[in-house]
């Protein structure tokens, strides 16, 4: 014989019907279906840590600390002047070499004049004898 507390069992009600119309945004009316998506929404603006930055033309733009269009930046921007760095890094090494190799050849040729002045050097003073 079971023990009931509170007089009568659980019985919840019945829930309400579901809608038969989706609620995805995959599906929209037809009047909206030619229509282009992006235009029902705003910029997409994202605070991370005190940046800001904005979705803007596919691409996401760095608002900067002051806030305006100076401190404003793009991927696109920041990929090139990487690039650029990268390319003019490229050729500060090729300078440097080249600085030491013309380094070396000065060196070698001073030495080598400077063997060829004692030589002479040495052959003056064994003619005066």
């Amino acid at each position: 014989m079971p023990l009931n507390l509170f007089g009568r069992s659980f019985s919840p009600g019945r829930s309400p019907p579901r809608r038969s119309s989706s609620l995805s945004s995959l599906r929209r009316e037809s009047d909206k279906a030619g229509q282009d998506l992006s235009q029902e929404f705003g910029k997409i603006k994202l605070n991370i840590g005190g940046q800001n930055a904005t979705f803007e033309d596919g691409e996401w733009v760095s608002d900067g600390l002051g806030g305006g269009s100076r401190g404003r930046v793009s991927s696109r921007e920041v990929t090139r002047l990487r690039q650029q760095n990268q390319s003019l890094q490229e050729e500060n090494n090729l300078l440097k070499l080249k600085v030491e190799l013309l380094l070396d050849m000065l060196t070698e040729k001073s030495a080598d004049t400077l063997m060829k002045e004692k030589e002479l050097s040495r052959l003056r003073a064994r003619q005066k004898e």
